[in-house]
């Protein structure tokens, strides 16, 4: 990180000066080979500096060595719920089943300079240009799937951040761009121009666990360029069957790397998410 500037505001945000090609990661959650493929297709895109917006670990069967992997890029990293629940600075009360079982399964097998990395992780990192955090920025564990939220999400980026156009946010699995001038921006595999006076919300989609309707799951990541101010979504296959031969000789559930959505999960998910909405307060920005 030589040549960064970097300010570290209590309690949770990092802010960094700098303007670059990004490789934007997401959701890892312990899938390295589908890690290293993501890795491997960012580099042949010549991205020179690295963000990666939350949960490294959970679900997979490989955490250790993808902490390793993210380390060693040298970039920026926020924590994730997984990460936050892990360390016990939230309550796994919204969790599902096999959420809950494999961070139990992690945290006994995380080793302790790992355990450290995750500790020193900040919830919301900051640039001039772009703010990164994982779940919203009031809540790591909400899920900004709709046009309402993400307005609500933009409007809180320009109280905090004034001089930030770009929101990075993870947790959801689904790749999303939000534009407050055009609203929802259909993904595309090529590079997608940004609006300097526009404030937009990315989501680069998960690396490590697919909830698409896809046969064969995929790796999913992101190109930023704020030197061209553009920003391009990738996806990547990679060694689906040495993931589940890891996840076999862990006694882990197959489905920790590809949970297609259910209707009727669906449906659940999008019912508690709109409760939980209900019954938290309205920031004092809205009033």
């Amino acid at each position: 990180m030589s040549g960064w500037r970097i300010i570290v505001l209590p309690p949770h945000t990092r802010v960094v000066h700098s303007t670059v090609r990004y490789g934007v990661l997401s959701d890892i959650h312990g899938n390295l080979t589908a890690l290293q493929a993501a890795i491997d297709a960012l580099r042949r895109e010549r991205v020179d500096a690295w963000l990666c917006a939350g949960d490294l670990v959970g679900y997979g069967p490989q955490p250790n060595e993808c902490i390793e992997v993210i380390a060693e890029l040298d970039g920026l990293c926020v924590a994730g719920n997984h990460e936050l629940i892990l360390l016990g600075q939230l309550s796994d009360q919204r969790c599902g089943r096999l959420a809950r079982e494999t961070i139990l399964w992690t945290r006994d097998v995380l080793r302790a300079d790992c355990l450290a990395y995750l500790s020193g992780l900040p919830r919301v990192v900051a640039t001039p240009s772009l703010v990164m955090t994982h779940g919203s920025l009031d809540d790591p564990e909400e899920y900004v799937l709709r046009e309402p939220q993400a307005e609500q999400q933009l409007h809180r980026l320009g109280l905090g951040y004034p001089q930030a156009r770009l929101l990075i946010l993870g947790h959801t699995h689904s790749v999303w761009m939000y534009s407050e001038m055009q609203k929802t921006v259909r993904p595309s595999r090529r590079a997608i121009p940004l609006v300097p006076s526009d404030r937009l919300l990315l989501n680069p989609g998960s690396v490590g666990q697919s909830r698409q309707r896809e046969r064969v799951p995929r790796a999913r990541f992101m190109v930023l360029d704020l030197d061209r101010w553009q920003a391009q979504f990738h996806s990547t296959s990679y060694d689906v069957e040495a993931c589940r031969a890891a996840l076999r000789r862990e006694g882990l559930p197959l489905d920790c790397i590809h949970r297609p959505p259910g209707r009727l999960a669906a449906v659940r998910r999008r019912g508690r998410s709109l409760l939980r909405q209900a019954l938290r307060p309205r920031p004092t920005y809205l009033r």
